[in-house]
């Protein structure tokens, strides 16, 4: 698609600075949206400067956090929200989409599509939407100064899914991304794209094994030096969980290993050698806070799904149930209630209308 398009940037962290920086040097008009004042009020004025794997300085044409005049006239909508706020967005969001719209869960996490459509539904949106989602972020990237984002790698493979009737079609959305990253790789079903979360095994764990370490605001390399033999030991145990509840849902998904090679080209044998030697993992320091997505996103919208999944499946998910309790007794959070459970996701309903009646 040619010639200069409106593309709506759904948050303002470091995920959507970077992507509407991105599309704003691809010459494209770029409309971002803050979910409170405070958050527009951080930026000085328009301009950002994009630096690392993509470097150039641009403007954006909007920051709002007037949903309606950020959604409008759009023909791509990237949610880039923590996904522990997509149903919020996307109340804010259902009154204003049109016909023809794309809506990208950028990424969905697990069954995320299911949730927002979910959301959609219950708040009115009558409109003819494709609605698809990602199964990761389409680089790796910060901005640890505001509208300053550095993209420290572009990923190499980004599997991307449509919602299962409802509007386009997972080739017509792999054929929008696909103008702008030449990562894009079609997947079989929202399925795959869900359990191919890679940010709930590789995110919670070394918050919490390093927890003293944030809560001090120590600097140190997230993977690289939070993630030890040990710690990896614990992730392939999560992974292996994650990996058996998607088969039992029809879904062949990578593990983790598998995705570190095909998404950045690691090298080594082990998950802890393949971490350690994943380039796009050198220069990513730990959150400051432990009040961290890696956390409430995390767990919520990845450990909690997989683990209520398991559970209707009949998949045994004793380490992710223990990430669950443990990291609910750290915080003093039910995550599991207030997660993507079972109360919000029908996992019969789900299988019929991916064709797959029995898990």
């Amino acid at each position: 698609m040619s010639g200069r398009r409106k593309i709506a940037v759904i948050s303002t962290g470091n995920g959507g600075q970077a992507l509407a920086a991105y599309f704003s040097l691809k010459g494209h008009e770029v409309a971002l949206y803050a979910r409170d004042q405070e958050r527009v009020d951080m930026f000085a004025d328009n301009r950002f400067t994009l630096s690392g794997a993509v470097e150039g300085t641009t403007s954006v044409a909007l920051i709002s956090r007037d949903m309606e005049e950020v959604v409008r006239g759009a023909y791509l909508i990237m949610v880039t929200t923590p996904a522990q706020y997509h149903h919020v967005v996307g109340a804010a969001m259902a009154p204003h989409l049109a016909d023809g719209q794309s809506v990208i869960l950028n990424p969905g996490r697990t069954f995320g599509t299911y949730a927002f459509e979910k959301t959609l539904r219950e708040n009115g949106c009558a409109a003819d939407i494709a609605l698809g989602e990602t199964d990761t972020f389409v680089f790796t990237c910060r901005s640890a100064v505001i509208g300053r984002p550095v993209i420290y790698k572009m990923k190499n493979t980004v599997l991307v899914a449509a919602h299962r009737g409802y509007g386009g079609t997972t080739r017509q959305i792999a054929r929008t991304l696909s103008e702008y990253f030449d990562s894009i790789v079609p997947a079989g079903s929202v399925l795959h794209t869900g359990f191919s979360n890679i940010g709930m095994i590789f995110h919670p764990i070394p918050i919490l094994m390093n927890i003293t370490r944030v809560e001090a605001k120590e600097d140190f390399l997230f993977y690289i030096d939070g993630i030890s033999p040990l710690v990896a030991g614990i992730l392939e145990k999560m992974d292996a969980e994650r990996v058996a509840v998607a088969r039992a849902f029809g879904a062949d998904v990578e593990g983790a290993g598998g995705w570190l090679r095909a998404c950045y080209g690691s090298r080594g044998n082990t998950l802890y050698e393949l971490i350690q030697g994943t380039d796009a993992y050198k220069n990513v320091l730990a959150p400051t806070d432990i009040d961290t997505r890696y956390v409430f996103e995390d767990i919520r919208t990845g450990c909690v799904p997989v683990s209520c999944a398991g559970k209707y499946a009949g998949i045994n998910t004793e380490t992710l149930d223990a990430v669950i309790r443990w990291a609910s007794l750290l915080y003093d959070v039910d995550f599991r209630s207030d997660g993507r459970n079972d109360a919000i996701l029908d996992f019969g309903r789900i299988l019929h209308l991916e064709g797959r009646d029995t898990a």
